[in-house]
C-alpha cells in the first residue's frame, strides 16, 4: 500500500499489522514497540504522511498525550484515521476495564479550530474532522435515519462503534488540500482490509 516511500504508521493494540506500514504496538511482534500514551513516538515533528489507528486511543494511559504526540509527528495537512468503540456500548466498552476512554461523534470537535467546543486557549492540538461514520447494531440498522439518530442519542447498545477522518492542522493560515469524505471512508476500510494477524507470519 505504500507509495512515493511516504511515512504510513499503523497504531495497533498488538494483534494485527499492515504490510508496507510502520507497525507500532506494545506487541513484540511489532516494528516499533512502545507504550501509547507513556512512550513518545520516535519521529520528527512534521516527518509522518499518514497514521491509521484501529481501537488503540481508548487503551491509552494518557490520552492527551497520545494525541499530542500524533499530532507532532503528522505533516500538516496529512490524514489520521481512526476507528473506535462508541460510547454507548455497554456489553464490550463500558465495562471493559481496559477501555479508559469514551467516544462519540464529537470528541474530535474540541480539537477543531473552528468549532466552538475548543475552549482550552492553550491548546496545541488541532484537528479538522472530515467524516464520522457509525456501525449500528442489528435492527437498527433498517431504521430510517431521523429514528436512528433519536435511538443513538437516547438509548445504549445502538451503534457498535465509529469511525473517523481527521486532518492535521499544523498551520492554522496555511491552507490545506481538500478531502471527498467517501474517498477517505474507502481509504479506511482499504486499511482495515489490508489488516493481518500477528500470529499468521509464523506458517509463512
Amino acid at each position: 500500500m505504500n507509495q512515493d516511500n511516504q511515512v504510513r504508521l499503523n497504531i495497533g493494540t498488538g494483534q494485527t499489522y499492515i504490510p508496507e506500514f510502520t507497525n507500532i504496538s506494545h506487541s513484540s511482534q511489532a516494528d516499533l514497540q512502545l507504550e501509547l500514551g507513556k512512550d513518545k513516538l520516535p519521529f520528527e515533528d512534521n516527518s509522518v504522511d499518514f497514521i491509521f489507528s484501529y481501537h488503540a486511543l481508548e487503551h491509552s494511559s494518557d490520552y492527551l498525550f497520545a494525541l499530542s504526540e500524533i499530532h507532532r509527528i503528522l505533516k500538516h495537512g496529512s490524514l489520521f484515521l481512526l476507528g473506535l468503540p462508541y460510547v454507548t456500548l455497554t456489553k464490550y466498552h463500558l465495562v471493559n476495564p481496559y477501555h479508559l476512554h469514551n467516544f462519540n461523534e464529537y470528541s474530535f470537535d474540541f480539537f477543531d479550530p473552528q468549532k466552538t467546543l475548543n475552549g482550552d486557549k492553550n491548546n496545541k492540538i488541532f484537528f479538522e474532522k472530515s467524516f464520522h461514520r457509525f456501525h449500528y447494531i442489528g435492527a437498527f440498522n433498517l431504521l430510517p435515519p431521523p429514528f436512528r439518530s433519536w435511538c443513538r442519542e437516547h438509548l445504549f447498545n445502538v451503534v457498535r462503534k465509529i469511525d473517523y477522518g481527521l486532518i492535521a492542522i499544523k498551520e492554522p493560515n496555511v491552507k490545506i488540500s481538500s478531502y471527498d469524505p467517501q474517498t477517505m471512508i474507502y481509504k479506511f476500510d482499504q486499511c482495515l482490509d489490508a489488516c493481518r494477524a500477528y500470529h499468521s507470519t509464523i506458517n509463512n
